[in-house]
């Protein structure tokens, strides 16, 4: 990808819709460092990544800057922070909680996410993958369902979600309500394998709304997506290669 073009994705989804599980196209990379926000859990998977448990997100930026500072050298291609949701919480935990000023310590809070992402642009040979918790809420206003990944402070009205081209959705779908929303033909990115028909269900990645969603803050660059790819499976690896081929046209 050349320096114009995004320089991370977000996949969020609720506990247990397989936004780990959407990593396991890329294990066998030992260019990839995984950040690890929620104390050291292991993924559900083996893998090759150079793992790191953060216990301070600020250091987070710091070992961005470093990657940035060592150009060509920097040795990992993609980077992995798991999850947004945590690390936010974690900020808020060390650097707001029982701050003598509170108002300076939320101020902070709020500027913490915008900072990451501009040390981001500035390593310019890594691709950056967040995963985020996905909150479900009532807006009574509207009088629907609406889905966000949760932050608080000057954030919240915006949300995290604003600050990336590509955001997707994981989700448990029942094979039934898949088939509907794609059709019987399905697509080439999306593979509903004998176990998942028995089954009756499987993770995917939801690339635009549906009905269920609608509330929700997925989006994409215009045209990356054909309209019976609303679902594929929950690979990342594929998406990152659609990226790259959308771009490179």
């Amino acid at each position: 990808m050349t320096a114009e073009n995004p320089k991370s994705v977000m996949i969020c989804g609720e506990s247990g819709h397989g936004k780990s599980a959407s990593l396991m196209g890329l294990a066998d990379r030992e260019d990839v460092l995984y950040l690890n926000c929620d104390a050291g859990k292991p993924l559900p998977f083996k893998n090759k990544f150079t793992k790191q448990t953060i216990t301070d997100p600020e250091d987070i930026i710091d070992f961005i800057e470093e990657l940035a500072d060592k150009g060509d050298e920097n040795p990992f291609n993609f980077v992995i922070i798991d999850t947004v949701s945590f690390m936010m919480d974690m900020y808020e935990r060390i650097h707001v909680t029982g701050s003598s000023n509170t108002q300076k310590a939320w101020g902070d809070y709020g500027q913490f996410f915008p900072r990451l992402m501009d040390a981001t642009a500035k390593a310019e040979k890594t691709f950056f993958i967040f995963l985020g918790h996905l909150d479900s809420y009532l807006d009574e206003d509207e009088g629907m369902m609406k889905y966000r990944v949760p932050v608080k402070g000057s954030l919240k009205t915006r949300g995290l979600e604003a600050y990336f081209t590509t955001v997707l959705y994981a989700k448990r779908m029942r094979i039934k309500d898949i088939k509907k929303g794609v059709g019987e033909a399905g697509n080439d990115l999306l593979n509903i394998k004998p176990k998942e028909e028995a089954q009756g269900f499987k993770y995917v990645f939801l690339t635009d709304s549906d009905k269920t969603t609608i509330g929700g803050r997925i989006r994409s660059p215009l045209g990356m997506w054909k309209d019976e790819e609303l679902y594929i499976d929950n690979n990342a690896h594929s998406v990152l290669k659609r990226l790259h081929e959308y771009y490179s046209d």
